[in-house]
């Protein structure tokens, strides 16, 4: 099976952004194709541009909806949103410097970083969102472990 498609077991219920996750495993998929069909690093530059601004912007998106909840574990998914863009980042720069490091398996690793944050870290947060006593409780439960020390 492709590491990088789209798959029921990632549908979070929320439309928006179960739409946001499926079109950036596509931009990889497209980015993955494209290398294996030969394209230099600086034929697939602009794709990789746009799939970082799309994370970006994605991160962006959930990192508000968080926000606005007050949700408990916004910060820490707010660092792995961090950390993936460093990711990213690394690539291009690599990418830069030894054009012929850009394999698939580059894309792949990055595909793999993505659905494993999807999975751990997307999901359980995103579930908690939809059910707002949930949410409540890990929100008190937060506080009273901010109260311990």
């Amino acid at each position: 099976m492709d590491g990088l498609a789209w798959q029921t077991a990632f549908v979070s219920g929320w439309a928006e952004i179960d739409q946001e996750h499926r079109g950036l495993l596509e931009m990889l998929q497209q980015l993955r194709l494209a290398i294996l069909e030969g394209a230099t690093f600086s034929q697939v530059k602009p794709q990789l541009l746009a799939c970082a601004t799309e994370t970006e912007r994605h991160f962006q998106h959930e990192e508000t909806l968080m926000a606005a909840a007050n949700h408990p574990l916004y910060l820490s998914h707010r660092a792995a949103h961090q950390n993936l863009l460093r990711d990213l980042s690394l690539v291009l720069e690599n990418g830069q410097r030894h054009p012929e490091n850009l394999t698939p398996e580059t894309i792949e690793t990055i595909g793999a970083l993505v659905v494993r944050h999807i999975r751990e870290e997307d999901l359980p947060m995103l579930s908690l969102l939809a059910h707002p006593e949930e949410l409540a409780q890990q929100q008190a439960a937060e506080l009273t472990a901010e109260n311990v020390f």
